[in-house]
């Protein structure tokens, strides 16, 4: 039997020594990637965008260093003007990043739940898609809460994964579009007449009929030709394809997203996975 002050001696040493009762491990808990702050922007390398753009460019000047975006203005012109004007305002500065998942993508802009958030118009404005711009590794989007609900907020994808099946990618694609396409024919419907319950219940299961012949029947040939290049490039870039056709893309990080990738790697809460120390915009520039 261990007598007792051998056994204090073997609580003591635990920590630095194996031996006694067990052998115990200690690691040191890893740095918040924070404090290395702020990065020196690194060219972003090739642009994944199926469509070109002459500018104008965008430099977020953050507290974690500067991110460069390419904005396209002919395919998201609401989104750009919009991001623009708030932008030369100074809206944005002194602006949070205020949700962050990590390796994913980083979110900022004023939240819903503060009351001078607002768009150039001072409300919401419909959602702009183009079959050019999607969220490949790099993108820049509107941030909305739901169709048509686009304000001020915008996120930053850094996510790089890439498909295991390459055939999730159009029935992703088509659920998306399929649903604006219904969203948009339910909306002009209701500009004409107010629809009674039934008639949004029909809609509701037609829809939902829709869907789910997606994964039985598959998509139509013309959208497995016009998704092609789509999975071509996400097979070489990665991305986050589940947000296409849901939110606007308007922008690519074209220097810099070893700055955005960074800031999603910033400690978080677990809850609201806002950032444990603040990331902030100091303010943007706009180089035409």
């Amino acid at each position: 039997m261990m007598k007792k002050g051998m056994i204090i001696f073997c609580l003591i040493t635990a920590m630095l020594l194996p031996g006694c009762s067990k052998k115990e491990k200690y690691v040191e808990a890893e740095a918040d990637i924070a404090e290395q702050f702020p990065l020196e922007a690194e060219p972003a390398g090739e642009n994944p965008q199926m469509v070109q753009s002459e500018g104008p460019y965008a430099v977020l000047h953050t507290t974690a260093g500067d991110i460069t975006i390419l904005l396209y203005p002919e395919q998201a012109p609401k989104a750009v003007e919009n991001f623009i004007t708030l932008a030369k305002e100074g809206y944005y500065d002194g602006t949070l990043f205020h949700y962050s998942k990590k390796g994913e993508l980083t979110q900022t802009g004023k939240p819903g739940t503060e009351e001078d958030e607002r768009s150039m118009w001072e409300e919401p404005f419909e959602d702009e898609y183009d079959d050019g711009l999607h969220n490949f590794r790099g993108a820049v989007g509107m941030a909305g809460d739901g169709p048509t609900s686009n304000l001020s907020q915008f996120y930053l994808l850094v996510q790089d994964k890439k498909p295991e099946d390459e055939r999730i990618i159009p029935a992703s694609l088509y659920m998306n579009e399929l649903i604006n396409l219904r969203m948009n024919e339910l909306n002009e419907s209701s500009k004409e007449s107010a629809l009674s319950e039934e008639e949004l219940t029909k809609f509701e299961e037609d829809l939902n009929a829709e869907i789910q012949a997606i994964g039985t029947e598959g998509i139509p040939k013309e959208y497995e030709e016009k998704y092609k290049s789509i999975i071509e490039r996400y097979d070489q870039f990665g991305g986050a394809w589940g947000l296409d056709y849901k939110y606007t893309v308007f922008g690519q990080i074209v220097d810099g997203l070893n700055v955005a990738e960074g800031i999603t790697k910033v400690k978080v809460e677990a809850e609201t996975r806002k950032p444990k120390k603040d990331v902030v915009i100091n303010n943007i520039e706009i180089r035409e």
